[in-house]
């Protein structure tokens, strides 16, 4: 029987995958499937750049460092000044190496190149990340994105001083700005910035832009000549929701300001049924995703901080009520007298639990001296706790008594991924 099939008609053989992609790439012409993503039109590109800018302040930096074409397409972030809180550095701390930044939120950590700051001396950190510094030539206070690299100028630091300081020489008064320490501060959608330093007795507001400090006694009063001797003081400046509101050991406040009208102190919360004064007490602010506030008092009972009495309060600003809870809305917080972090445990380590709270304290000796860690459960219990070297959680029980020097090299900001 003869075949069916034609004498010496072969049948094509199937091309083998990959295999026009090689030749391809032999000829120097680009794969099948290769795009030339530096190529984007405006549209695509604009709207990745703001997808990564929801996310985190630090994805959009590293988006625009990508090539030419994309950062054409992305603000430059140190262009917007310092009202645009999108490129404010949300959840970023400095770790005890000077330059190494991490994300309480997410745990992820870079090294951010920062401008000169030789010259800067470091007053502290303030809520949304950004860094309080002090130019030793002119005093004046700059606030330093992290991330960015954006300084913004504020008055002098020599304002900050009590009132009694304010008629001292011009000397003096250098003297005794070098002394200045920030306890609290924040920045509102205005751009107006609020400092608490040292003793806490005052409010200091200014914008950018400004020549002087506008100080704000919390009874609501003028200026003062002498030094105020009353009990009220304030322990913490909370920005939320666009505003800046303060905790005083009697009240909470709020600071409103409105055009051509000087910045005054209103108070917002009747709390006293909680146990108010707050005497030589620390509060801590502890923020949830929603936009939801929890205080936290610590009531000092002991001079080691290791025995201490803590209170979880809700807060609702809209009612004036603090309701008293138990736990921390599943977040953990780590203390040292008036400083505080709050996370996330979940997303930064399994060795930190939720609803607790790891007070942190300096031992004697070095700087680099491992703090004694007490974990307390509001169960009235303290266990002491230590954790692995490399863990995020020993990074964040060493927070509290970093470093505040200011030996940067000098260069551009960049940042590492």
């Amino acid at each position: 029987m003869a075949s069916s099939r034609a004498p010496g008609r072969r049948h094509a053989k199937r091309a083998r995958p990959g295999l026009a992609d090689s030749q391809a790439a032999l000829s120097g012409s680009p794969p099948l499937h290769w795009r030339d993503w530096a190529s984007l039109t405006a549209g695509p590109t604009g709207l990745i750049a703001e997808r990564a800018l929801s996310n985190d302040v630090a994805d959009y930096i590293r988006f625009r460092a990508v090539c030419t074409a994309w950062r054409a397409c992305a603000a430059d972030p140190r262009a917007s000044g310092l009202p645009d809180h999108r490129y404010h550095p949300r959840r970023w701390i400095m770790l005890p190496r000077a330059n190494t930044f991490l994300n309480v939120h997410t745990g992820k950590r870079v090294d951010v190149r920062l401008p000169n700051l030789r010259r800067h001396r470091m007053l502290g950190r303030i809520a949304g990340g950004l860094l309080v510094l002090c130019h030793k030539g002119t005093h004046v206070v700059q606030l330093l994105n992290p991330v960015t690299g954006q300084l913004t100028d504020l008055p002098r630091v020599t304002e900050l001083l009590p009132p009694g300081n304010m008629k001292r020489s011009t000397d003096s008064r250098a003297r005794a700005a070098r002394r200045v320490r920030l306890r609290s501060g924040g920045v509102a959608d205005d751009s107006t910035v609020a400092l608490v330093c040292n003793d806490g007795r005052t409010l200091a507001v200014a914008k950018p832009g400004d020549d002087d400090w506008t100080r704000l006694w919390p009874d609501g009063g003028d200026d003062r000549d002498e030094l105020w001797t009353d009990d009220e003081r304030i322990l913490l400046v909370l920005p939320l929701a666009g505003r800046l509101y303060c905790v005083t050991n009697w009240n909470i406040l709020v600071v409103e300001t409105a055009a051509n009208h000087k910045a005054q102190l209103v108070a917002v919360a009747d709390v006293k049924s909680c146990g108010y004064p707050w005497h030589n007490d620390y509060v801590y602010p502890v923020y949830d995703d929603e936009g939801g506030l929890i205080l936290v008092h610590r009531c000092t009972t002991s001079s080691s901080g290791f025995n201490d009495k803590y209170t979880a309060y809700r807060v609702n600003l809209a009612t004036g009520t603090m309701e008293p809870i138990r736990g921390l809305g599943g977040q953990a917080l780590f203390v040292c007298w008036d400083r505080s972090q709050s996370v996330f445990p979940a997303r930064i380590s399994s060795s930190v639990i939720a609803d607790t709270i790891y007070v942190c304290q300096k031992g004697p000796g070095v700087e680099q001296e491992q703090p004694r860690v007490v974990a307390s459960d509001f169960s009235g219990a303290y266990t002491e706790t230590t954790f692995d070297e490399w863990d995020i959680a020993n990074y964040l029980s060493r927070y509290h008594k970093q470093n505040w020097v200011c030996s940067f090299a000098p260069a551009s900001p960049r940042i590492r991924p």
